[in-house]
Parts: structure tokens; C-alpha cells; sequence
């Protein structure tokens, strides 16, 4: 896998995950010192043309550095299930998530609201690609994920360890009076869809986002980073 970006590099170094080689443009300012965290490792750097680079990273967004990673690989989803039971945490599942961009998103906020672990589904959803990485600014090498055949499945699964499932959706009750339980999974659907129906018959309640806008929706990743940080607040900081 390819990351860029002077950020997701240095992340992916700071997490020690297994960087093959980094290229840089000829002029890279290494404001960062990550070249020098690099060469500490023993990994090999490169220095190239931008062409190069853009070459790699297939945009022109790279930052001047590039660099060659090992596949991010998913971890089983009983591990991660096994892990937020025993430690009273919390899973975040995501039913049919279609742009990178958003799932790098929720990948940034996982990370900043100490989420157990990431459930996705294997089909009719987006897989971890460059374009996640970088959207994750590196937070994809610390929030674990899982990929899953069948979601419903995997949904039922975590209520038979003791877990606990609500979804993201309109309708249901207000997220500023509700009090999750934990161990939790909270479910979040796709941008334009929401919540599947058979997603929402796995789930013992659903809450709402309260809005005194004009525009009666938010983007998912904004949706789940309100939701996530209210989880946060009562597991960590109010209990």
C-alpha cells in the first residue's frame, strides 16, 4: 500500500508500522524530522522527482513523500468483539459505508474517541484504501478494524457476548438526554441510505442527533464524530 502526506507518513512511523522504503522529493523540507526517525529505523529513503511521486501516490497532493507500507491487514471481529466486552468499551459498526473520505474521516475520530475497534462489511462497502490513509491523517494504524461477510451476523454475535447495539438515525430518541450502555456498538449507515432495515431489527435502540439548522442531515462522518465524542464523554469523562 502507498501513504503521502507529511502527516499519515509520520504517523505510520510513530506507530511502528512496517514502512518498506520512503521516497522525497529532491527539495523536501523535512520540518517534521521524519527522515530522521526514518534512517533511526533503518528504513531506506529515496530521493526523487516530483514526477515520481506523483506517479506513486496518483495525485499531485503528496507533500513530497511517499511511502511503501505493508497492507494494512484486519484483525478477526471476535477479537475486537472480545476485547470491548471485557474492557467495557465500545465497537463502532459501519453498515455500508461508500467514500473513502468519509471513512477516513471516522477513522480520525475512532481514533480521538478511543474506539475499541471499526466493524465493516465486506461487500457494498468501501475497503481501506491509500485515499483512507491519507484522509486518516495516520489514525488508521491505531484504531484496528475488521471486515465481516455477513454484518447482521456480526451485529448478533456482539449482542450474544453482552453487547449492547444503537444506531445513528433520525427518529429515534435524543442523543443530549440518552444514556448508552456499555459494552456498546454504536451503528452507523451509509451517506445516502442510512441504516439498513435488517441492520435496524439487530438494534435495541436508535438515537437521534438534534439539529436547529436548516438542513435536516449531517454527512455520516460528522454524524458519527457527534456521536462518538457523547460516548466518549459518559464512558470516560462523566462516569
Amino acid at each position: 500500500m502507498v501513504i503521502y502526506g507529511v502527516n499519515p507518513v509520520a504517523e505510520a512511523l510513530r506507530a511502528g508500522y512496517p514502512i518498506m522504503k520512503i521516497f522525497v522529493e529532491k527539495n523536501f523540507k523535512d520540518r517534521e524530522k521524519v527522515l530522521e526517525t526514518a534512517r533511526q529505523a533503518g528504513i531506506k529513503v529515496v530521493k526523487t522527482t516530483k514526477q515520481k511521486l506523483t506517479e506513486l501516490a496518483k495525485t499531485t497532493k503528496h507533500q513530497g513523500i511517499v511511502a511503501l507500507v505493508s497492507p494494512v491487514e484486519p484483525k478477526p471481529f471476535e477479537e475486537l468483539a472480545q476485547k470491548a466486552v471485557e474492557e467495557n468499551g465500545y465497537l463502532l459498526f459501519l453498515d455500508r459505508i461508500e467514500d473513502p473520505h468519509n471513512l477516513g474521516a471516522i477513522f480520525r475520530s475512532a481514533d480521538a474517541f478511543k474506539v475499541t475497534g471499526i466493524v465493516i462489511p465486506r461487500d457494498r462497502s468501501v475497503t481501506v484504501t491509500e485515499t483512507v490513509a491519507k484522509t486518516s491523517t495516520g489514525a488508521l494504524f491505531y484504531v484496528p478494524f475488521a471486515v465481516v461477510n455477513s454484518f447482521v451476523t456480526a451485529l448478533r454475535e456482539f449482542k450474544e457476548m453482552g453487547g449492547w447495539l444503537v444506531g445513528l438515525e433520525a427518529g429515534g430518541k435524543p442523543l443530549s438526554k440518552f444514556e448508552f450502555p456499555f459494552p456498546l456498538g454504536l451503528v452507523a449507515g451509509s451517506e445516502g441510505r442510512g441504516l439498513s432495515r435488517s441492520t435496524v431489527k439487530q438494534l435495541d435502540e436508535l438515537v437521534e442527533i438534534e439539529m436547529g439548522g436548516h438542513v435536516n442531515s449531517l454527512n455520516v462522518s460528522n454524524a458519527v464524530a457527534i456521536g462518538l465524542y457523547k460516548v466518549f464523554c459518559q464512558r470516560y469523562i462523566n462516569s
